[in-house]
This record gives C-alpha cells, structure tokens and sequence, in this order.
C-alpha cells in the first residue's frame, strides 16, 4: 500500500485584487504544485479591486488540484469575498468580516454611449458576482435586492450561517 505524504505551506496574501497580485497568486499556486505541495494554507485580507481579476482568483481556487483552505483573519471585501468562495475550505476568525456589493465604477463626465458600454459592462459583471453567490451563499429576498444599492456586511457568525464562510478558525502556522 502506497503512502501519501501531506506536504503543506502557509502563505499570506494581503492587498488589492489586480492584475499584478493576481499574477503573483498564480504562480505561487503553480510553484507550490511543482514542488508537490498538497496542502495550502492562505490568509487572505483585502478591501477588493478588480472584478475580472477577482473572478479568475475564485476560478483557479475552484479548479486548484491542492487542497486549499483560505482564511478571512480580518476584513475580505467587495470582489476578494468572490475570490474566496472558490476555495475548497473557508475559514474566518473569530474577529473575521465580510462586505459584498454589486459592481460599480468611479464617477466620470462622459457621453452618452461611452455611458451605455460603462452600463453593460457593469449588468454583466454584476450577473457574474451573482451567479457566483447564488452558488455558495443564502441571502433573503431584502438582502438580494439591497446587493443593487448598499454594502452587505457579514460578521464571522453571520458569514457562517449564510454559506459566506464553513467555519470559524483561526490561521495557525506551525512554529
């Protein structure tokens, strides 16, 4: 009989969701898989950024051949809760929040069909994030239709008993 080895790293993550630190995730998970690392431990913590970058994190997560456990030790917001779902295993300290909303974009003076693309590509990304929470999360009606105009926030008990989180536990690295 053939005896797997656990072979486990612990690594943090803490900062805007973009282009650049969605590289670097990338090739951290890549990294990890060529050197038969099977078990991941991230600590992640940011206020959000970027949707696009956002979803591709949350599909590598979901698709990641390692086992990975991602921690909220303190504040995942805006399009990083996305990124979070994707993980195998969702932990939130104690102390641990939560901050969906829908997609938006900075206020600009602009034309009428620059307004009309910013528009579509708002109800596009805005599906996306649904189709995404509607997979792992269970809101009330209220709270769906308040996704459209306020911030939804979640303490660790609340992201627990809506699907947000799976359980409380804290980031222990071993010493």
């Amino acid at each position: 009989m053939e005896q797997t080895i656990t072979k486990e790293a612990y690594a943090t993550f803490s900062g805007q969701i973009n282009e650049d630190s969605t590289k670097r995730l990338f090739e951290a998970l890549a990294q990890a898989t060529q050197n038969n690392v099977t078990h991941i431990h991230l600590l992640l913590e940011s206020y959000g950024g970027f949707v696009g970058d956002g979803i591709a994190l949350y599909n590598l997560f979901k698709s990641s051949p390692l086992e990975l456990v991602v921690y909220n030790a303190g504040s995942v917001q805006s399009i990083a809760a996305i990124a979070y779902l994707g993980a195998k295993v969702r932990k939130v300290s104690a102390h641990g929040a939560f901050m969906l909303h829908s997609a938006a974009m900075g206020q600009t003076v602009t034309s009428g069909a620059v307004l009309e693309a910013v528009s579509k590509c708002i109800a596009v990304d805005n599906a996306r994030i649904r189709a995404i929470l509607r997979e792992y999360v269970t809101l009330t009606v209220e709270q769906w239709q308040a996704l459209d105009y306020m911030d939804l926030h979640f303490s660790a008990e609340e992201s627990v008993a809506n699907g947000i989180a799976q359980e409380i536990g804290e980031f222990l690295p071993p010493k």
